[in-house]
């Protein structure tokens, strides 16, 4: 899957690996509720302070999440 997936911000975990900060987060596609999925983007490919129950489009390449936007 490749292009944008309208989804919810279930969970936001701020991670710091070797000084590189990352977010883990927990989200489900709008279509899907019921189907959580889990991911780790870098902090410059997220909107600024996400935060869980946030409506979010999730962005794909080759069925990786590259960055997710508040919709």
């Amino acid at each position: 899957m490749s292009g944008k997936k309208d989804a919810v911000l279930h969970q936001v975990n701020l991670i710091d690996i070797h000084g590189t900060r990352f977010y883990d987060i927990t989200f489900s596609h709008t279509d899907t509720p019921d189907q959580p999925r889990r991911a780790r983007i870098g902090v410059e490919d997220a909107y600024p302070d996400p935060r869980p129950g946030d409506a979010i489009s999730v962005t794909y390449l080759m069925n990786v999440v590259t960055g997710i936007a508040r919709r």
